[in-house]
């Protein structure tokens, strides 16, 4: 692979820092590439970012008060003949995402236009970059809409041995056989009709556990026996893979609205990875699952309550959808498959530069 050298700065080690910048970049290094990532507010940072060609900015902003640093700051990249992508995995652009925000008491204490604020700084900090990377086509859509420059689609890959190394440090610890979920903080529209669903199965399947892992939706927790719900609460990033594990079916649901459909479906994967069966709703996830053929789609109550009890009562047709799954997932989705993609994505961002600026680009 080649390509220009890239230093990724990031804000915080979360999921999407996993999935987008530390293993990524740690595979690329581990290959001969010359990448690398560090915290934006690292020590000695700025000396380091001059020895790359380009910075990755991954969902990072200002606030109003520090705009005309930044701006000073990408003024001496270009001047530098550097480039600087951003990247995102989230829509993190739309109003969807404030209302969200509100809704679900993620904003700290900040107003709605404080929200609002933030959200137009961050489409301010993308329309500076050179270029964008996002994990789905539908989030192109969107971003094209505020910027001219490339914007390139470098879908979310799994890093299968990562998982599986993680996995084997420990032992399951739950009996089979359970029906799980596992994510951060939600709507309970994206659980509700899965939540009517776990009810119907907690009765007519009086053996099987119930696990949440992460957040516990109040949806969710309150349609099944308070002694048949296992939670299991947030793991260290390097471990959380230990919860999935836990899920011999797993349910990934979304609700059908703007937000969700730029997502992507990093859940399914890792269900995959961890030897769980996988029913979704079509509604995101009806680009991966094949009903019938690697996992079960549902939309209704019905629908969900029977793809569980099939998958409870046929333990071969639950191994053997989980297995096609995998092997999906391994061919298409792993990162060592995708992998190329991140230079790919850096050297088209690198010559629409060279070509737009009419001068040197270092890359």
């Amino acid at each position: 692979m080649s390509g220009p050298s890239m230093l990724a700065l990031v804000g915080d080690m979360s999921g999407p820092t996993l999935w987008r910048v530390l293993q990524p970049f740690t595979a690329l290094e581990k290959s001969g590439y010359p990448c690398a990532w560090d915290f934006k507010d690292a020590d000695g940072i700025g000396t380091l970012a001059p020895s790359f060609d380009g910075v990755v900015i991954p969902r990072l902003s200002w606030t109003p008060f520090t705009r005309r640093a930044a701006t000073i700051w990408f003024d001496a990249l270009r001047r530098a003949g550097k480039i600087t992508v951003y990247d995102v995995d989230d829509d993190l652009f739309s109003e969807h995402l404030t209302r969200r925000t509100v809704e679900m008491s993620w904003n700290a204490g900040k107003s709605y236009d404080e929200l609002e604020a933030e959200r137009r700084e961050r489409a301010w900090a993308l329309a500076q970059c050179d270029g964008v990377t996002v994990s789905t086509q539908r989030l192109a859509t969107i971003v094209r809409t505020l910027t001219e420059r490339p914007v390139l689609v470098v879908p979310n890959a799994i890093d299968v041995p990562w998982f599986r190394r993680v996995l084997s440090r420990t032992s399951r610890q739950l009996p089979p056989i359970t029906i799980g979920w596992a994510g951060g903080k939600r709507p309970d529209r994206d659980l509700s009709i899965v939540a009517e669903a776990w009810g119907r199965i907690a009765t007519r399947y009086p053996s099987v556990t119930f696990v949440c892992a992460g957040y516990a939706p109040p949806v969710l927790v309150e349609a099944v026996p308070d002694s048949r719900l296992v939670v299991i609460p947030w793991l260290p990033l390097e471990r959380y893979p230990e919860a999935i594990r836990e899920l011999d079916i797993a349910c990934c649901s979304v609700s059908d609205e703007p937000f969700n459909r730029a997502k992507s479906v990093i859940k399914a994967y890792e269900a995959a990875v961890c030897g769980a069966a996988v029913v979704a709703t079509p509604a995101l996830y009806g680009s991966l699952i094949v009903h019938g053929v690697n996992g079960y789609v549902a939309e209704t109550v019905d629908d969900w309550t029977g793809a569980l009890a099939d998958l409870i009562e046929r333990p071969s047709i639950r191994s053997m959808v989980a297995r096609r799954l995998l092997r999906h997932v391994e061919k298409h989705c792993s990162l060592s498959e995708n992998l190329w993609r991140w230079p790919s994505a850096w050297s088209t961002i690198a010559e629409d530069a060279r070509v737009r600026r009419g001068s040197v680009v270092l890359a």
